[in-house]
């Protein structure tokens, strides 16, 4: 097969995947299509955690539309499983539907498949090829193999700012009605959504939740997933009538603060904890909650996508403390000013440390991504 249709059918894969972002988690995004003679024969990917894989979706598919999947090349973006988990071994239902080509994108890193699943494959008479879009391949499953290598989630800044590095506008500028404070343009605060559905946590500071009564949820059409809402403070200031409290049995709040302030303030905790609020106590670090500790506990929890939209102290404590796995950079065509109390960005990033930079345009505003690390090929 030429490489054109072979990169065409694994970016399908790559597009499934994306559908079990976040139900999927602990698990890797996965999609898989089975191609015949050119012509798709069944697609899948995993929906949720504990459900059949992708894989199996696919064959599943097949089934139900009636075609024959022996002789197929099957896509799948991530290498089919060789081992009993909540479900049974991948590898087992491609060697039993005789498929004989498989195109796997990259290679699992799980214990135990890492090789073994492409391996099995082949001593049973199946072709494997591996490589086609690994990088897009790793990258939606960065947050999987971050939680496998570190136990900590892959961390996402994301920030909207203006061209002079401005974060808000202030009451001064004039600006009264609430929906014309937004920076960034509609089509650009829609792509935020969809970002917040595919993370597994969104984290603000205190400040932020003060400032703003965000409710951090996804807001489009149909169902989505909502991730986990994650609040930093320290001093446990949130306020019991705050949005993110009242809605804390809807969508789950975690509020991470100082061991000493759960000590200090039990009938506040024991407030919150009434609204469904999970209220953690942790070590401080420079007087605020640590950070690492926060990232230990995220982990734990399987998160492996953590978003983190500010505030500007926020943003600026992960990235002093290089807890940074990805910049996500909105940029709106408009100059703010200079009032001194205006927050501003200046982590004195260079160019060269920034890795597989992308820019993105939303009509007038432009979305700059990098990675802090260069993703191993």
């Amino acid at each position: 097969m030429e490489d054109r249709l072979r990169t065409r059918y694994m970016q399908q894969t790559l597009h499934l995947a994306l559908k079990g972002a976040g139900y999927v988690a602990p698990n890797p995004r996965v999609g898989a299509v089975i191609v015949k003679n050119h012509r798709i024969l069944g697609r899948g990917f995993h929906r949720r955690f504990g459900a059949p894989h992708a894989e199996i979706e696919a064959l599943n598919d097949c089934a139900r539309k009636g075609h024959d999947p022996t002789g197929a090349t099957l896509f799948v973006n991530l290498e089919p499983c060789c081992h009993h988990g909540k479900t049974g071994p991948c590898t087992d239902a491609i060697i039993r539907a005789q498929i004989t080509h498989v195109e796997i994108a990259t290679l699992d890193e799980f214990p135990a498949v890492r090789g073994r699943g492409a391996e099995q494959l082949t001593e049973n008479g199946i072709t494997v090829n591996v490589g086609c879009c690994e990088k897009q391949a790793k990258q939606i499953n960065a947050g999987y193999f971050k939680l496998l290598r570190t136990k900590t989630p892959f961390v996402i800044l994301k920030w909207a700012q203006s061209l002079d590095a401005k974060l808000d506008w202030q009451p001064s500028d004039g600006i009264t009605d609430s929906s014309c404070r937004w920076i960034s343009n509609a089509k650009s605060r829609r792509h935020v959504h969809q970002v917040r559905s595919q993370c597994g946590a969104i984290l603000v500071g205190i400040g932020t939740v003060l400032a703003d009564d965000p409710l951090l949820t996804v807001r489009l059409s149909g169902k989505r997933y909502q991730p986990r809402r994650v609040v930093l403070d320290s001093q446990l200031r949130i306020p019991m009538e705050s949005r993110l409290v009242k809605t804390a049995r809807e969508t789950p709040l975690l509020i991470y603060t100082l061991t000493q302030s759960v000590r200090d303030k039990g009938n506040i905790v024991s407030g919150l904890q009434e609204y469904g609020c999970e209220v953690i106590g942790l070590a401080a670090r420079e007087k605020w909650v640590d950070l690492e500790a926060v990232l230990t506990d995220l982990g734990r929890r399987g998160v492996m996508d953590l978003l983190v939209e500010g505030g500007a102290a926020v943003l600026k404590t992960f990235a002093e403390q290089k807890r940074v796995d990805k910049f996500m950079i909105y940029i709106a065509p408009i100059l703010i000013g200079s009032p001194a109390d205006v927050a501003k960005i200046d982590f004195g990033i260079s160019y060269d440390q920034l890795h597989d930079i992308t820019i993105t345009r939303f009509d007038t505003d432009i979305l700059i991504e990098a990675f802090t690390e260069k993703l191993e090929l």
